[in-house]
């Protein structure tokens, strides 16, 4: 290699090199601020706490609904209510609904949703209806798929909401991960969302940034009426995010922890659906530049290396020498492949993703590839996105199945 004057290939390499250090450093940097949560041990003066109601939202959940609801009631809070809302299933949901409400009483609440109200999607109506009928005043929001471990997850939370001050508290999730598909998809689809929602500035009111996981979200009551409440973001596709968005600029205290041992919930059980989930994740929560970016990011940074690795690799293989990835641009790409696996180390421990998994990370990345795409044509209004019985166009809903109550 000519150090004075290299070649194209060469400059373009180490230039991606010096891109990937920082890259690396951010991440890491991040990743170390957020310290885990773990659910209490000790049992302090528990008359104290205020009432809290849990809803839960279900539509078509007759494979989980029953674990999620006897998981809550498991919890050591000493004035809890649940409101479960049986969102227009076509399945046994509604039956097992009612079924568990014989078992525990007034403590209990199930609300059948018969039809969706205009200008409403289904997920944000559905737990508009759920806060019809509560008396607590915190409120943490729940998805069917969710299965709470410790006994001691929602008295932690209240209480860390109680210490910090805080108005929203979310807890990211711990995914089951069953199948390959889904060690793979759930890392590198949340790192290509976390690296623009940076969860380690939401308590600091210096910067926009807002992020929640919709599986578990804990509020004060009283505020979050005060912005609209779900009706703020009514027709949303992301309304989760959304609503941390809404809270963060209505000047509510946020914040959002990795919690370890409070609950886990499961990732998209097939193919089809971890496809249309994931788009619609990235369509609703990043910009058509963020997707842009994202796209050429990863083209850049991950599958032009990657490919100069495969390169390099069958060079060796046919000339037995290893040249061509110790000298040049051959150097730089196996610099920064090295370091896009020393991260992808870090990525999966972090999520829990089995570390064995994280060698073939390279086929989540092109998964993501191909949902952040998806999103980029929806933004577009070139495909629809089909999820829980609606299609959308645009963020759109242009139409809804007609399921039986």
């Amino acid at each position: 290699m000519n150090l004075l004057y290299p070649n194209g290939l060469t400059l373009l390499a180490w230039t991606i090199t010096c891109l990937w250090i920082p890259f690396v450093v951010i991440f890491l940097v991040a990743s170390r601020k957020q310290s885990p949560l773990r659910p209490m041990i000790d049992s302090p003066e528990l008359s104290e706490l205020p009432i809290l109601s849990v809803i839960v939202a279900a539509r078509n959940e007759s494979a989980c609904i029953e674990i999620c609801i006897r998981s809550v009631f498991r919890q050591d809070y000493p004035d809890l209510e649940v409101v479960a809302v049986n969102d227009r299933s076509s399945d046994e949901t509604g039956e097992i609904l009612d079924r568990l409400v014989t078992e525990f009483g007034d403590r209990l609440r199930v609300v059948h949703v018969s039809s969706l109200q205009s200008g409403w999607f289904g997920k944000p109506h559905a737990l508009d209806q759920g806060m019809k009928s509560i008396r607590g005043s915190m409120v943490c929001f729940t998805d069917a798929d969710c299965e709470f471990l410790a006994p001691s997850a929602l008295r932690t939370s209240v209480l860390e909401m109680l210490r910090g001050e805080l108005d929203f508290f979310s807890v990211a999730a711990k995914y089951t991960m069953n199948t390959l598909r889904e060690c793979l998809a759930v890392p590198c689809c949340a790192e290509a969302l976390l690296i623009w929602l940076r969860p380690e500035r939401v308590s600091d009111p210096d910067w926009p940034d807002a992020f929640c996981n919709g599986a578990f979200i804990m509020v004060r009551r009283t505020p979050f009426e005060s912005i609209g409440g779900w009706g703020s973001v009514r027709a949303t596709i992301s309304e989760d995010l959304e609503m941390a968005r809404v809270a963060k600029r209505s000047g509510l205290r946020l914040a959002v922890a990795q919690g370890e041992g409070f609950y886990q919930t499961g990732s998209y059980p097939t193919l089809s659906e971890s496809w249309n989930g994931w788009s619609r994740i990235f369509k609703g929560a990043l910009t058509p530049a963020q997707l842009l970016i994202t796209f050429f990011r990863m083209l850049f940074l991950f599958l032009l290396p990657l490919g100069a690795m495969l390169w390099g690799l069958w060079q060796a293989l046919t000339t037995g020498s290893i040249n061509w990835l110790t000298h040049g641009a051959g150097l730089a790409f196996t610099i920064t492949f090295g370091l896009r696996c020393f991260q992808d180390v870090v990525l999966f421990r972090l999520v829990g993703a089995p570390l064995s998994t994280a060698p073939l990370a390279s086929l989540g990345r092109m998964f993501v590839m191909a949902t952040v795409a998806r999103a980029l044509m929806s933004h577009a209004g070139l495909v629809r996105t089909h999820w829980r019985g609606a299609t959308f166009v645009s963020g759109r809903m242009i139409k809804q199945e007609h399921l039986k109550a």
